[in-house]
């Protein structure tokens, strides 16, 4: 069994639905344009109250199964008008699994910026956002940190969601707590501060109980010695997605000079600057970390961070799409 939870942001009231069989797996891009479409959302303002703001994990979220700790993000998007789902690594989704809840939906909109925070015990709290408004998500994070502790995760509008700015993601903490792992795409972020929710606060308590709780270890396991055999897996994890960079460059795919191009290096005139090989080397020799899980259990770890000359880190991570 797995919880829903349906949280009405007008009243403040939650509705707690319990999900069984096959409802707890079809979720994620399945759940979000089903659940769309029954709400009549094709015919709401993207950025009004009715437009339903959807977290979906996975069935196996909360454990350390490889990649099962995802999470979807889902509404109409404000950006194409047609249905979004916008998906991240990070810990939110392990947080949920492990609270057994399956996902929720923000229906409505708060009157006033808040926080919504959901304990291990099951309590759901609203709290004053202002201390928040207006910083950056590094300040924001270190902030949610010192108030509610280490065993959390987040869900963070940022600043360019405040003001419903349109290209606007949804901030995700990732295994160091950074707000690095973003729904990054058609505007979920600007819906989220149309709802005027600041942040969603989760604890981090335990692994999900399981029917057959040894079954799915011993699962957990097989997957995860057949995945770090892969060379594809090993490639990801020497490179990250930054090797794609390379790749499209010698295919000529590369977005480049205003799409008027597909490669900015020639085989002939050495490595691609923007690309895995190069970053990868350059971060060795800087001391930064070339292979890093952006949530619990990852095998692949195709994120990075990524540091100065000086050893202190700029960024993390540094992908394909950011390059």
């Amino acid at each position: 069994m797995r919880k829903y939870l349906h949280i009405n942001l007008r009243d403040r009231s939650v509705k707690t639905e319990e999900l069984h069989g096959e409802d707890i797996i079809r979720v994620g891009r399945h759940f979000i344009a089903k659940t769309l479409l029954k709400s009549g959302a094709a015919k709401v303002d993207p950025l009004s109250p009715e437009n339903p703001l959807i977290f979906s994990a996975g069935p196996f979220a909360g454990t350390n199964f490889s990649n099962a700790n995802r999470l979807s993000v889902g509404c109409k998007s404000p950006l194409t008008g047609g249905i979004k789902e916008a998906n991240s690594g990070g810990t939110f989704g392990f947080a949920l699994g492990q609270l057994e809840t399956s996902g929720l939906t923000l229906n409505g909109a708060s009157a006033d910026w808040t926080v919504i925070r959901i304990t291990k015990e099951g309590g759901i709290a609203y709290d004053s956002a202002e201390p928040y408004m207006g910083k950056g998500n590094n300040d924001v994070s270190a902030l949610l940190f010192e108030k509610y502790g280490k065993k959390i995760s987040f869900a963070l509008c940022g600043p360019v969601g405040e003001y419903l700015g349109l290209v606007a993601g949804i901030a995700f903490a990732d295994t160091d707590g950074r707000p690095s792992r973003l729904a990054a795409r058609g505007g979920v972020g600007a819906v989220m501060g149309s709802k005027k929710v600041k942040a969603i606060v989760v604890d981090v308590h335990k692994m999900p109980t399981f029917h057959d709780r040894k079954k799915v270890m011993g699962a957990v396991r097989e997957y995860g010695a057949r995945l770090v055999k892969e060379p594809a897996i090993d490639v990801y994890k020497r490179t990250g997605t930054a090797m794609m960079a390379d790749v499209m460059n010698r295919l000529g795919g590369l977005p480049v000079r205003n799409f008027s191009a597909g490669r900015l290096v020639e085989a002939s005139e050495g490595p691609l600057k923007l690309g895995g090989d190069h970053i990868r080397e350059q971060n060795l020799a800087r001391g930064g970390q070339t292979a890093h899980a952006c949530m619990p259990g990852c095998l692949i770890e195709c994120s990075n961070v990524y540091v100065d000359k000086d050893g202190k880190e700029i960024v993390s991570p540094l992908e394909y799409e950011t390059l």
